[in-house]
């Protein structure tokens, strides 16, 4: 069984790590569940500025729990399908970033919940694969989609098809991983760009990355008038006006405490 851990080890940061060294973390339906309702509790909660996600041991998340497979009636795998839907539409829509720290494995459900948050930190021994045709199925969880829009369309279906495996390093050329943590504590290093993010002003990160999301959807008059009517908003806000004010002062923007407001 795979357990969630919670812990804020930095202000503004909640981590949630995946703990289930006997399947490699991998998604059964307590923890899915679990997840659900921690995203839920996160947008709600002022003082979570970022969320992160990581793993225990040498996996971040093998993907689905083999022993639930083959076993379950329709009504218990359309249970199974909605948490899944559930967390990838509730990482994706959270109005605040989620950091997905690669620590290990991401294969099958675990490489597209990484791909559902907002930014994917990888350590050098991270390595990804869409792993659902060798077991007769297809990626779930948003793989399809979230998968051809970070690399595209044509190479997608290479991946999902032959079930390619990308390291740490060929992810960050492709685009879908920011950053590769090469230092002694990746831990560490990934609170700390958790806590850098956490630090910006908390309107202004949660619109941008809201409208950023769907410019993948629609027109280009689509995302002007989306954009107009946030900029409308960020520009009434006490976290511009104090940005402001600190940047005529000539003071350190970097230093200033937002609040949100």
């Amino acid at each position: 069984m795979t357990e969630l851990r919670i812990d804020r080890p930095a202000p503004g940061v909640l981590r949630c790590r995946l703990d289930g060294p006997d399947t490699l973390n991998a998604l059964d339906d307590p923890v899915k569940r679990a997840l659900v309702e921690q995203i839920a509790r996160s947008a709600s909660d002022s003082e979570v500025r970022v969320l992160l996600l990581t793993g225990a041991g040498r996996a971040f998340c093998s993907g689905g729990d083999i022993r639930g497979m083959g076993q379950r009636t329709p009504a218990e795998m359309n249970q199974v399908l909605t948490y899944g839907r559930q967390i990838t539409e509730g990482l994706y829509n959270l109005q605040k970033p989620v950091v997905a720290a690669v620590n290990g494995i991401a294969s099958g459900a675990g490489f597209n919940l990484a791909l559902a948050c907002d930014l994917i930190l990888a350590a050098p021994q991270a390595w990804f694969q869409q792993s659902f045709v060798k077991m007769g199925l297809m990626p779930d969880m948003g793989g399809t989609y979230l998968l051809a829009q970070s690399i595209g369309l044509h190479r997608a279906k290479d991946a999902v098809l032959n079930m390619r495996r990308f390291s740490a390093h060929e992810g960050k050329q492709l685009g879908f991983v920011a950053e590769v943590l090469e230092g002694e504590s990746f831990d560490d290093q990934a609170v700390a760009y958790c806590a850098s993010l956490s630090r910006r002003a908390p309107l202004a990160l949660g619109l941008t990355k809201f409208l950023t999301s769907r410019s993948v959807d629609g027109t280009l008059g689509d995302a002007l008038d989306r954009e107009g009517l946030a900029q409308g908003v960020l520009a009434a806000t006490e976290d511009h006006k104090l940005a402001v004010s600190t940047f005529r002062n000539k003071g350190d923007l970097d230093a200033i405490e937002f609040t949100g407001n």
